[in-house]
Formats: C-alpha cells, structure tokens, sequence
C-alpha cells in the first residue's frame, strides 16, 4: 500500500502533518521539493529602470523579500 502524507523537514526531523492511520512500521521514501528563494534574482536587482518613469535605484532599499507560496 502506498500513501503519500505532507511533511516538513526542519532541524534533522521530519514532522508530518498528519499520523498515518493504520501503519505502525514502514519503510519510507523522502523527496525534497525545490524551495523557493527569498531573495530577488540579480537582474531584478541590477534593473535600472525607463528613463520616463521613477527610477528604481530611489527605492531598491524597500523591496521586500518576495513571498513564498505556503502549503497547508
């Protein structure tokens, strides 16, 4: 039988989100899912902006990190 329960890796454990009912011993396969950065790539960074438009560099300081999607 397979089952599939969401978990979080964190600090060399991994918390599942749920118990798995009706096992109490099994073998387990763990795949890590590519995380998502929270920093902006270079080339947002490096962007000088539209002469027309507010230039960029003005508020490079403010970004804030961009968010990552939560699964619940």
């Amino acid at each position: 039988m397979l089952k599939t329960i969401e978990g979080i890796y964190k600090n060399g454990k991994i918390e599942l989100a749920e118990t798995p009912q009706g096992i109490t011993e099994s073998r387990v396969f763990v795949t890590f899912l590519e995380t998502k950065t929270s920093i902006w790539p270079e080339v947002i960074m490096q962007y000088q902006g539209v002469a027309e438009n507010i230039i960029f560099e003005e508020y490079r300081d403010e970004l804030l990190p961009p968010n990552e999607i939560e699964f619940s």
